[in-house]
């Protein structure tokens, strides 16, 4: 009867999503929009298909190893603190799996692909600006297939998904903009330690060519394979033509002294910015 009862909580605590919830500091809000609900009903509807082309966030959702959080409208001022928690909490052993959704509100009015494109970039490059981890201004340029998106010294997979999706359902996980975080330890298997292997990610593959309108784009890789970039993974193209030549992403760089002596330092630091990016219909085509 105990066990029973044990299996019964761990099943309600799976099922209490709002308790995942991160906002800023803040875990389980109970001031929560109404469109939330519908928002995170859309994505478990998905991401629970037993067809669903990623099965690792399949198996998230099922075991509740998700944390959730929002974006009212488009203020993102909340999202450094918010990844920040998440970092945090990243670094424990029971959330070494976990993946965070980040809920944009649905807009009034449908955007195109390009403006989401816009909206995806301006708010990886606002958390990027707002990270205090000195270790942000020693991360390799986005062209070097070593790079991924690192917030407070963790690095993430990143992957958007946005209604301008409609022939790469994949990517189309209700009205509203949604981020998704994905943190490297995801994908290393806890019994041998080992990156989740080629016969794993060809299976979602797969998968992709049965759920989607069209083949898998030619961008996606695999991370650390010579000529694998994981930016252009981050924004697919609603069809398979090419990616930009080069991120949208500008990375924060120290000045040569500071960079010698970057582990020692806290606080601010002088940046340097590189050139300006094309613009996001530039980076569209």
């Amino acid at each position: 009867m105990q066990e029973q009862k044990v299996q019964s909580d761990e099943r309600s605590q799976v099922l209490d999503w709002r308790q995942r919830v991160i906002l800023g500091s803040e875990i389980g809000p109970t001031d929560l929009p109404p469109w939330l609900e519908t928002s995170y009903a859309t994505l478990r509807e998905s991401v629970m298909h037993p067809r669903y082309p990623c099965y690792f966030g399949t198996q998230a959702e099922r075991r509740g190893e998700m944390f959730y959080s929002y974006v009212r409208g488009k203020d993102i001022a909340l999202l450094p603190d918010t990844m920040r928690k998440f970092a945090e909490l990243s670094v424990q052993p029971q959330y070494q799996k976990n993946n965070i959704a980040i809920f944009f509100e649905p807009d009034s009015r449908p955007l195109s692909h390009a403006e989401y494109h816009g909206d995806f970039w301006k708010s990886l490059q606002y958390l990027h600006e707002h990270d205090r981890d000195p270790a942000v201004l020693s991360q390799p340029d986005p062209a070097d297939p070593a790079w991924e998106f690192t917030f407070a010294s963790l690095q993430m997979f990143v992957v958007c998904a946005c209604p301008s999706f409609r022939a790469r359902h994949s990517r189309n996980l209700g009205a509203g903009m949604v981020l998704l975080f994905q943190p490297r330890s995801v994908f290393v298997d806890k019994v041998t330690n080992r990156v989740i292997g080629a016969q794993a990610r060809n299976e979602v593959r797969r998968r992709l060519l049965e759920w989607d309108e069209l083949p898998a784009h030619p961008s996606l890789g695999f991370y650390g394979d010579p000529g694998n970039l994981e930016w252009q993974q981050y924004f697919l193209p609603d069809d398979n033509s090419p990616q930009a030549d080069r991120c949208p992403f500008l990375s924060r760089r120290a000045s040569s002294a500071e960079q010698d002596s970057i582990s020692a330092k806290n606080g601010m630091m002088i940046i340097q910015e590189e050139e300006a990016v094309p613009s996001t219909e530039e980076e569209s085509r």
